[in-house]
C-alpha cells in the first residue's frame, strides 16, 4: 500500500510528463471507443437494412432451389404442423412464408422485367420488422385488407410512367401449369434506392396477389425465420436443420448476403489493425515517460537501494506508476468516448451514398466493450513499463549515486 502511495506521489513530481503521458492513454482509448462506436453503427445499419428488412434471418427452401433453373418448381404446401415445429425451436421469434418469382410488368404500351418478393403482410414484419419502413420517402408499406397492390424500384416505376395510385399489369408464368398469367396490381410506393438492381427491377407484392398470379395457391418457396439473437444465428439454425425434414435445406444470411457479411468482417478487420496502431502509439509514449522518470531519479533510486529497498521493490514502484498512469488515461479517455458516442447516438448520423436514399446511422458501444478498453489500457501500460521498471531495479547504488 505504500509503494502505491508513494507511486501516486510521483506521478504529480513531474506534472507536464505526467500529462502527456495521461494523455497519450486518453487519446487512444477514446480513439478505440469512437471506432467501435462507428464499426457498431455501420454494422447494425447494414444488417438492418439487409437481413431485419429483406433477407431474414433464416430460410428454409427445398434441396436445390439454389442454382436451380427453374426455382419455382421447388415449391411446397404451407405447412401449419411445420411451422408449429419452426416456432417451438429455441431462439426462434416468428415463421413467415413467402415466394420469390419474376416476370414481366407493363403499363399496356411498355413492359420491364421485375423480380418480386411476395410476403403475408401480417406474419412478414414478425420476422423482418423494418420492412414496414423499408418504403421511399411518401410510400406506404402493404398491409391486410387488399391483395392488388405492389411496392416497386422508383427507376422501374419511372420506365413504364408508373407513379403512386397508377395501374400497371403484371405478368408471371405457373410453375405447374406453364402458362401465362396476368393481374392488373395498384402502385401503393416505391422500394428505397439502396442499389442499382433494387431500384431497377425489385418489387414487393402479397402473397395471396403471387399465388392466384401463379396458380399457386397454397404453395410457397420458402419459409423465413425470425431469430431471438442474430449473434447467435448459426447455432439456430442448427436446431432448425435438426427439426425439418431432410428434403429442405436451411440457410442463414450470411450465406444469402455474403456482401453484407464480409463488409461486416472487413469493418472487424480494420478496427482491429487501427487499435493495434494505436497500441503501439500508446506503448511508446509510456516506454518514453518511463524511461525519462528513471533517468531523472537515477540518484533518488541509488539512495533507496542502498538503504536497503529491494530491487523488487523499486521495479514495482515503477509499475505502480504506470498502473496509475493507464487506469487514469484510460478511464478519461472511455468517458470522453462515451460522451461523444451516446450524443452521436442520441442524434444519428445522415449517410447519403451516391445516387441512393439517406440511411441513419446510430454508432453505440457496449458496457463489455468499455470494460476491456479500461483493460486494454492498464494491460498496455503495465506490459510497456516492464523494460523501464527492470532497468531501475537493476542500477547499481554506488554508480547510481555518483550520478549527475
Amino acid at each position: 500500500m505504500r509503494l502505491f502511495l508513494l507511486a501516486l506521489r510521483n506521478l504529480g513530481r513531474n506534472r507536464r510528463r505526467t500529462l502527456i503521458a495521461l494523455g497519450t492513454v486518453a487519446f487512444g482509448s477514446l480513439a478505440i471507443v469512437f471506432l467501435q462506436g462507428f464499426v457498431n453503427g455501420f454494422v447494425r445499419m447494414g444488417i438492418e437494412a439487409s437481413v431485419l428488412s429483406r433477407v431474414g434471418a433464416i430460410q428454409i427452401h427445398r434441396k436445390g432451389y439454389f442454382g436451380a433453373d427453374e426455382p419455382l418448381k421447388l415449391n411446397f404446401h404451407e405447412d401449419p404442423k411445420l411451422v408449429a415445429m419452426l416456432s417451438a425451436v429455441p431462439g426462434v421469434t416468428a415463421v413467415t412464408p413467402r415466394i420469390t418469382f419474376d416476370g414481366l410488368v407493363s403499363n399496356g404500351s411498355d413492359s420491364a422485367i421485375f423480380m418480386a418478393t411476395a410476403i403475408d403482410p401480417v406474419r412478414e414484419y414478425e420476422v423482418c420488422p423494418l420492412r414496414r419502413t423499408n418504403v421511399a420517402r411518401g410510400s406506404k408499406p402493404l398491409g391486410p385488407g387488399r391483395d392488388d397492390l405492389a411496392l416497386i424500384g422508383q427507376t422501374l416505376a419511372e420506365s413504364l410512367g408508373g407513379k403512386i395510385g397508377s395501374t400497371l399489369v403484371m405478368q408471371g408464368a405457373s410453375p405447374n401449369k406453364g402458362s401465362t398469367n396476368a393481374l392488373d396490381v395498384e402502385v401503393v410506393g416505391f422500394l428505397p434506392t439502396r442499389t442499382p438492381v433494387e431500384s431497377k427491377r425489385m418489387a414487393t407484392v402479397s402473397l395471396a396477389l403471387a399465388q392466384d398470379l401463379l396458380h399457386m395457391q397454397g404453395q410457397i418457396t420458402e419459409y423465413v425465420v425470425g431469430v431471438s439473437d442474430l449473434a447467435r444465428v448459426d447455432e439456430v439454425a442448427e436446431r432448425v436443420r435438426s427439426a425439418v425434414p431432410k428434403d429442405f435445406e436451411i440457410t442463414t444470411w450470411h450465406d444469402v448476403d455474403p456482401i453484407t457479411r464480409d463488409r461486416t468482417n472487413v469493418l472487424r478487420w480494420v478496427l482491429g489493425f487501427v487499435a493495434l496502431v494505436l497500441f503501439l502509439l500508446v506503448a511508446t509514449g509510456i516506454v518514453n515517460t518511463m524511461l525519462m522518470s528513471v533517468y531523472e531519479r537515477v540518484r533518488e533510486i541509488g539512495t533507496m537501494l542502498a538503504v536497503g529497498v529491494r530491487r523488487r521493490q523499486v521495479m514495482m514502484l515503477f509499475l505502480w506508476e504506470a498502473l496509475g498512469l493507464g487506469f487514469l488515461g484510460s478511464f478519461v479517455g472511455v468517458s470522453l468516448g462515451v460522451a461523444l458516442i451516446g450524443w452521436l447516438g442520441h442524434r444519428g448520423i445522415t449517410i447519403r451514398p451516391p445516387n441512393s436514399d439517406a440511411s441513419t446511422m446510430f454508432p453505440h458501444v457496449s458496457a463489455t466493450f468499455l470494460g476491456l478498453v479500461v483493460a486494454f489500457g492498464l494491460i498496455g501500460t503495465i506490459v510497456s513499463a516492464l523494460y523501464p521498471s527492470r532497468k531501475a531495479a537493476k542500477l547499481r547504488p554506488v554508480e547510481a549515486l555518483r550520478a549527475t
